[in-house]
């Protein structure tokens, strides 16, 4: 099958979230199945790569004005990775980052515009084209209503219905596109509003959330975002396939970041010099404590007032606590800030509030437990490498978490499934009761808990299986 993949991130070179890494992860398990896949994402300024000069020109539309295009082209991470260069007089995408402009919106249309005319110029039959999230969702309607390409399919991943890119009808037309009522948004106060997410999941042949579970709850206000009208109303194209982990960049064995590479059989000794690299760079003193953390991105969706609670409540159960992780929220940044000076210099708080790879790569080799407590998690990433890297997680049942984390103590779950320690309700009161357990059971049961990060290192979360369920998708099968 010829693949098109077509995203705004694609790791380790443009990465923000989990989203770089599935792009990465999927397209190379397609293309290492034989298929020809190819990535489109905008060449970053800050993207920094030998390439080849593909197309050194070509035009694409904006407010009625032909504008300037490259593309240039590389092999990168076992993929195809096609980086188009907007010669905009915007810079829309020389600005150091990737996400965060008051004009994302025009950013992210004039991309998906630019890439139609790409493939136009192009001109080959096209199996599938898939698109991730709202920031690319106008490319189903572009490629049905002002193209003639030969596509089979367009498939739409959401990876957090959220995130829905609401904007004026004159921003579509600013790049030919026309405004219609299938793509408004679902708010009565402003019944005008375009949606792009649900313009997508209006005009996509096949919708792909990234969970089993978040299938089902973004057909529910809970999870819909105001969408859920939308999802019922399509929910015969809906399915749900859980995202799997990128195992060439997350590999205990090999990893380059660690203190002490290890494998199954090493990982007790493994881990402790782990933690000691940590405690030098840091000046903690853990030796003889259980380890709990989070890696994670201080927003709302994933309870950073929960994460506050576990770190004091840790601390007072003589736990070491590491927190690896910003807000682009200003409060919720201040917090943390607070509370990185209230614990400054104690030895057993880490709170680093800066993006670090490398430590994020130690932290999950060292900690224990590592902690998840969202409020709603689309699949979640974190939990499976935290597994993988010998650390149990601790979660809140909801999304993809719910489909990978099952609780030690859970009798209604085959005992080989357990892997972890799960709580039902955001509060205060169900993580501290998880959190107790899961610290009685380090210290009381140390064999069996290495018996469980051995487990956990086991299971299999790599891309092969959601790779063929992807491909069941692409061919109508689902």
């Amino acid at each position: 099958m010829r693949i098109v993949e077509v995203a705004m991130e694609f790791a380790p070179i443009a990465k923000v979230g989990g989203l770089g890494e599935v792009v990465v992860g999927l397209s190379r398990e397609l293309t290492r199945l034989g298929h020809d896949v190819a990535v489109i994402i905008p060449k970053y300024d800050f993207i920094h790569l030998d390439l080849n000069l593909e197309i050194p020109d070509f035009v694409s539309f904006e407010h009625g004005n032909p504008v300037s295009n490259a593309m240039w082209s590389t092999e990168i991470e076992g993929c195809h990775l096609h980086l188009l260069e907007a010669h905009h007089p915007a810079n829309y995408f020389n600005r150091g980052k990737i996400y965060g402009y008051e004009d994302d919106v025009s950013r992210f249309l004039y991309f998906s515009r630019a890439v139609v005319e790409y493939l136009k110029l192009q001109n080959e039959p096209i199996d599938v084209v898939h698109l991730h999230d709202w920031h690319v969702a106008a490319i189903a309607p572009m490629l049905k209503d002002l193209s003639e390409l030969n596509v089979k399919r367009i498939v739409l991943s959401i990876h957090n219905a959220e995130y829905q890119g609401k904007c004026a009808a004159r921003d579509v037309e600013a790049v030919g596109l026309p405004a219609s009522d299938k793509m408004q948004d679902n708010d009565p106060k402003y019944p005008k509003t375009i949606n792009l997410l649900k313009t997508g999941i209006v005009y996509a042949d096949a919708v792909v959330a990234v969970s089993p579970s978040y299938a089902q709850e973004i057909l529910t206000p809970f999870a819909g975002y105001g969408l859920d009208p939308t999802f019922q109303q399509h929910k015969g194209k809906l399915s749900g396939i859980l995202n799997g982990i990128d195992l060439e960049l997350w590999n205990p064995s090999k990893d380059p970041h660690l203190s002490a590479k290890y494998t199954v059989q090493q990982i007790a000794a493994a881990k402790r010099k782990n933690q000691q690299a940590v405690e030098l760079r840091f000046g903690l003193q853990g030796q003889g404590k259980p380890w709990v953390g989070a890696v994670t991105r201080l927003v709302p969706q994933k309870g950073p007032g929960l994460i506050e609670e576990a770190l004091q409540q840790a601390v007072h159960e003589g736990a070491v606590f590491a927190l690896l992780g910003s807000s682009p929220v200003p409060g919720i940044q201040h917090r943390f800030e607070q509370l990185r000076e209230k614990y400054k210099g104690h030895k057993q708080v880490l709170i680093h509030l800066e993006y670090d790879e490398a430590l994020a790569h130690q932290l999950f080799a060292s900690l224990d437990f590592h902690l998840v407590p969202s409020l709603f998690e689309p699949c979640g990433l974190t939990q499976m490498i935290a597994l993988h890297y010998g650390t149990l997680p601790i979660v809140r049942a909801t999304g993809g978490l719910k489909d990978t984390v099952f609780d030690l103590e859970d009798a209604s779950v085959p005992e080989n499934k357990r892997n972890g320690f799960v709580f039902e309700a955001p509060t205060h009161h169900a993580l501290a009761d998880t959190l107790r357990r899961a610290l009685k059971f380090w210290h009381e049961e140390p064999t069996r808990y290495q018996s469980m990060i051995q487990h956990g290192m086991k299971l299999d979360f790599g891309w092969k299986t959601p790779a063929q369920q992807y491909l069941k998708v692409f061919q109508g099968l689902s």
